[in-house]
């Protein structure tokens, strides 16, 4: 089995300032000694979007697979989209995710639920208005981001290169 080596990238801007956006997760895979694999690692999220009038959140999933016996089966690293909660009534915008099955070397691992902060005191529009939904979140973030007064529906569709 080819492992390929994932270099460590700098942190953002962002995580600098101690405004991380990722989180530890754990999960479970039918390995194949058995049904008890264990995946550890940390999804990092990288925006949340709006799709189908649903809150989704899009990150990296990264980390360890162990086989049932123990054994170091190989790390694996995989961008996915799921739904998520959006909750606002934390000091930190909360992203309630989970839990979602992940396709990582091959194994379909089922991580379990798990949070990830996005602060609130983003740069740009007043924060006193709790946006209702995450294109209205994402508005922010993107303008926080640098990106000017460029709309949600703008700034992801110059990302997949539609407009």
């Amino acid at each position: 089995m080819t492992v390929l080596p994932f270099p460590i990238r700098p942190a953002a801007r962002g995580e600098a300032a101690g405004l991380s956006r990722t989180a530890a997760v754990t999960g479970t895979f039918w390995s194949p000694q058995g049904p008890a694999g264990t995946f550890t690692g940390t999804y990092r999220l990288e925006r949340l979007l709006d799709q189908y009038g649903q809150t989704a959140a899009a990150g990296v999933f990264t980390g360890a697979l162990l086989g049932a016996g123990g054994e170091h089966l190989g790390m694996a690293s995989r961008r996915h989209t799921a739904a998520a909660d959006l909750d606002t009534a934390a000091a930190a915008f909360t992203a309630r995710i989970g839990p979602v099955d992940v396709n990582l070397l091959g194994f379909l691992v089922t991580v379990d639920e798990f949070t990830v902060s996005v602060p609130r005191a983003l740069r740009g529009p007043s924060t006193a208005h709790v946006p209702a939904t995450a294109g209205e979140l994402l508005d922010r973030v993107v303008s926080a981001a640098g990106a000017g007064s460029v709309g949600a529906s703008e700034a992801v569709a110059r990302e997949a290169g539609t407009r």
